[in-house]
């Protein structure tokens, strides 16, 4: 199998369990995993009908998710079971899971996963941001419902942001509030789908100033691999998912992450979302999402094999690069330039571009160009296509739009901000 560095060396056939598994960041992980010589068993919640798998996977688990504690017990009583060599779990839910038992499933099956105060500074927003401005780090102001009320209404034209106050994904919640009813209006919308909110200051920028990290840290809190990128298209293009994107290679906007991380002692994956701010050029961070994100087939199709890599340092030392913090040239490298596409949110996006006038001229040899790059991947989407029509068949062929599954206990912000080791509260968060 492939190792990092590039250099091949035999390895016993060891089996990787992966959660999450019928998504698109799941599929693209198996499929790695798989072609890298790994045994690769998978889980998730979402219905399949009559557990139709992917072809690269040995064998399929539905996991009971009617709350936090079924979800808990379904995930660990299937790692006991199963006794994998190593556990990869995708998605906040997973990955919130294998934090909070990381020392228990730690016994069983190597696993690469934040300690859960880490987990949580970056899951809840408010104590995100609190700990970015503490840092150093830029970002947007957070303000207090008062506060907020007085920019409205002193700053003519001015815009603010509600949004849900934890990893929910996919910008669901996210409104823009341009006066005091619609910021009452938004804030009780979230609070009510999301049990909480913040309330933002709007970055100026168009989808091009969007920009995102990936990175990856070892057991030992080393930085293994970093994966950057520009978004072309999103959906919904207010701000969202990334429907087209391009491949970079920015190390300033690695470094300028890193205090964060490295305050944390940070393992295993997560993204960080920042937005270049049009009135000064600055890149601030927008989110930190203590995950890998849906769109992890991209960081693979530019070589960087990121999956592999995740599973690699937990089961072999040696597999390791000799990588630090602020030395960029020693990261694996990957295909910069390249482009992304997700074929169904591109195809939205030429939709609503349709519907509403926007692809006139220039505007639409670029939508029409864009459809076809979705169109020509397509195909190799489709020669694994077992995940996708069990979902049809059971109902399920696209995430809904709803809530997420179930409630977290989350800790308290201020002990999350610098004084790890404070007590839980029973606050209830959404996952």
């Amino acid at each position: 199998m492939r190792l990092l560095g590039g250099k091949d060396r035999p390895v016993k056939r060891k089996t990787v369990l992966v959660t999450n598994a019928t998504t698109g960041a799941g599929l693209a992980a198996v499929k790695s995993l798989a072609a890298a010589g790994y045994r690769v068993i998978t889980a998730d919640f979402e219905g399949s009908w009559r557990g139709l798998r992917s072809r690269y996977s040995s064998a399929h688990y539905g996991l009971r998710a009617a709350n936090q504690q079924e979800f808990e017990r379904s995930l660990l009583d299937l790692v006991d079971r199963v006794r994998p060599d190593a556990f990869l779990p995708l998605g906040k839910c997973s990955v919130f899971i294998a934090s909070k038992n990381r020392d228990r499933i730690a016994a069983v099956t190597a696993v690469n996963v934040p300690p859960l105060e880490a987990f949580l500074a970056a899951y809840n927003k408010r104590v995100c941001m609190a700990e970015c401005r503490q840092l150093g780090i830029p970002c947007p102001i957070l303000y207090s419902l008062e506060q907020a009320s007085d920019v409205l209404k002193e700053e003519r034209d001015s815009v603010l942001v509600v949004k849900p106050d934890c990893d929910v994904g996919a910008a669901m919640g996210v409104r823009y509030v341009r006066n005091r009813e619609q910021l009452c209006a938004a804030l009780r919308e979230c609070e009510t789908r999301f049990a909480g909110a913040v309330i933002e200051e709007y970055i100026p920028g168009g989808v091009e100033a969007m920009k995102s990290v990936v990175l990856l840290f070892s057991p030992q809190s080393r930085l293994i691999a970093a994966f950057t990128t520009r978004k072309i298209q999103q959906w919904p293009e207010t701000g969202g998912l990334t429907a087209v994107g391009r491949s970079t290679a920015d190390e300033h906007l690695v470094k300028l992450v890193l205090p964060f991380f490295e305050k944390w002692r940070w393992c295993g994956g997560a993204e960080v979302e920042l937005k270049c701010d049009s009135r000064n050029g600055q890149d601030k961070v927008i989110e930190i999402n203590p995950r890998f994100p849906g769109c992890l087939r991209f960081p693979l199709e530019c070589g960087l094999g990121l999956a592999v890599m995740a599973v690699n340092p937990a089961l072999d030392g040696q597999a390791v690069p000799d990588a630090t913090f602020l030395n960029w040239p020693t990261l694996p490298s990957y295909t910069t330039g390249a482009k992304y596409h997700n074929p169904g949110l591109v195809l939205r996006v030429f939709l609503s571009k349709l519907r509403s006038g926007e692809l006139r001229k220039a505007g639409f040899r670029e939508g029409l160009r864009e459809l076809l790059g979705a169109a020509a991947i397509t195909p190799g989407l489709l020669r694994d296509p077992m995940p996708f029509l069990g979902r049809v068949l059971a109902r399920r062929p696209i995430a809904p739009d709803m809530p997420p599954l179930f409630p977290i206990t989350a800790r308290n912000p201020d002990a999350a901000l610098g004084r790890k080791g404070g007590d839980l509260e029973s606050t209830e968060k959404p996952l």
